[in-house]
């Protein structure tokens, strides 16, 4: 798989994030089914947006990428999105790009322009626009490409840019200049995962102009049936029916949202519209998805208990065999889960369906946890081991049981019943509450009844 990764000029935020954690849940599920996956996400860190960031800012731009670098790496943590293998930096991989160039022109795909420029040639390529489901004609008439009078045909790209006064520049066979953007992502994808490969996906927003480009570069240099099989876009992300962006003011940040939101319940939440459907972002939606986790996270800690208290080894699973009704109902319940989830993730990705089919699956868990002594410890631990399995396919449930602060668990429960005895004593219940205050006493609290309330302490000696 390869991901467009971002370019680096500012913070990472929800739009990035429903992204990455998609194409996430993706790779997660292929694992779950057995493929081996080899993910590459770019980083485009040199750019006309970098350029410009400097120049507002009057700071280098090498500080500038290196900055938001950080953030977006610390962002994929904090989102729980498993890393890719190779996180490629396009300046990394100039004399690819460059090599990438020179095949083009040979093959008289491209042209150098009078300003030292490296033109893609569209004109030259079958089926342009089939990507993006457009003519030629109409992506010329609806002036969605840049005017640039060195071009010979307005739908031309640059493949390499030439220097201008106060930009980065490499060395070229056409002289100092910079890669074009579609260049890039082909050459680096090509590079690690071969001149064929399963998938390429990215936002909807670049499937015109820049993996339609990718596209046609890639068939031109390497040949018809070359670069990705299967074309994977996420939806917009809007607010209010609006998309999400910078010109808007409606961006809303990773940092931001995570300061307010669990981090399971964000991923949750952005996963359970269809890739492919814009996602109309509202708070209402992650406090939904908030209960969702607390539904899964009520039937895994119920389990885990029960686990822990009988000492059973995850070590130990294995598809049981009913021995009682009980049982049986149990594993056909569960095995009808696992069926439909698998069912929507292996339909286009259907993650809406696979949620559904999970919360059940938690459900169905604690109501386990209610008929424990009629089920053995064989189908206790394959429904914990299940719901863990595919609540990892979204990557929740990755939390374990928080340790046991006793000493804070000790003076709630004193303060709680001191409370229930004083209530006990406005009722004029003394027996009841004269032997609350005797049991409390044995195990070295000490109560102290004023006029207005109880207080206690630890008795100090024996």
């Amino acid at each position: 798989m390869y991901i467009c990764g971002p370019t680096v000029y500012d913070y990472v935020h929800v739009g990035h994030a429903r992204t990455y954690i998609a194409f996430d849940v993706i790779r997660r599920y292929f694992e779950h089914v057995g493929f081996d996956v080899i993910l590459i996400i770019n980083i485009t860190d040199i750019d006309d947006k970098i350029i410009n960031k400097a120049r507002e800012t009057k700071r280098p731009w090498e500080e500038i990428v290196e900055y938001y670098i950080k953030d977006f790496f610390e962002a994929m943590k904090l989102l729980n999105v498993k890393p890719a293998k190779v996180f490629p930096r396009v300046t990394n991989h100039i004399d690819d790009i460059i090599y990438m160039t020179r095949a083009l022109l040979e093959k008289g795909h491209a042209y150098v322009a009078d300003d030292g420029s490296v033109y893609f040639s569209v004109d030259k390529v079958e089926h342009y626009g089939a990507l993006s489901k457009q003519r030629p004609e109409e992506l010329i008439a609806g002036a969605r490409v840049e005017v640039n009078p060195y071009k010979r045909n307005p739908l031309d790209f640059a493949l390499w840019k030439a220097w201008k006064p106060n930009e980065p520049w490499w060395a070229s066979p056409w002289g100092p200049g910079r890669p074009g953007w579609h260049i890039e992502c082909v050459a680096m994808s090509t590079k690690y995962l071969g001149h064929r490969f399963d998938i390429h996906g990215g936002g909807q927003d670049l499937i015109f102009p820049h993996h339609e480009n990718e596209l046609a570069i890639a068939r031109a240099c390497l040949g018809p049936e070359s670069f990705a099989r299967y074309w994977l876009h996420t939806g917009l992300v809007m607010i209010r029916g609006k998309k999400m962006s910078k010109s808007l003011r409606n961006i809303v940040p990773i940092r931001e949202l995570t300061s307010k939101y669990d981090v399971e319940v964000i991923r949750l939440y952005l996963a359970s519209t269809h890739y492919r459907k814009p996602l109309d972002f509202n708070y209402e939606g992650l406090e939904q998805y908030r209960e969702v986790l607390n539904t899964l996270y009520t039937a895994h800690d119920y389990l885990a208990s029960l686990l822990k208290e009988k000492a059973l080894d995850l070590k130990d699973v294995s598809l049981p065999q009913a021995t009682n009704d009980a049982e049986q109902d149990f594993l056909k319940r569960i095995s009808l889960s696992v069926e439909d989830f698998e069912r929507g993730m292996s339909n286009d990705f259907n993650t809406s369906q696979a949620i559904s089919a999970l919360i059940r699956l938690a459900r169905t868990c604690m109501a386990m946890t209610m008929a424990e002594e009629k089920l053995g410890n064989s189908i206790l631990l394959y429904a914990y081991s299940t719901l863990k399995e595919l609540s990892e396919v979204f990557g929740v449930l990755s939390r374990a049981l928080p340790p046991l602060n006793l000493e804070a668990l000790i003076y709630e429960l004193v303060d709680l019943i001191v409370e229930v005895r004083s209530e006990l004593r406005s009722r004029k219940l003394w027996p009841l509450s004269d032997r609350i205050r005797d049991r409390l006493l044995k195990v070295g609290i000490l109560l102290n009844d004023t006029r207005f309330r109880t207080l206690w302490k630890w008795r100090r000696y024996a």
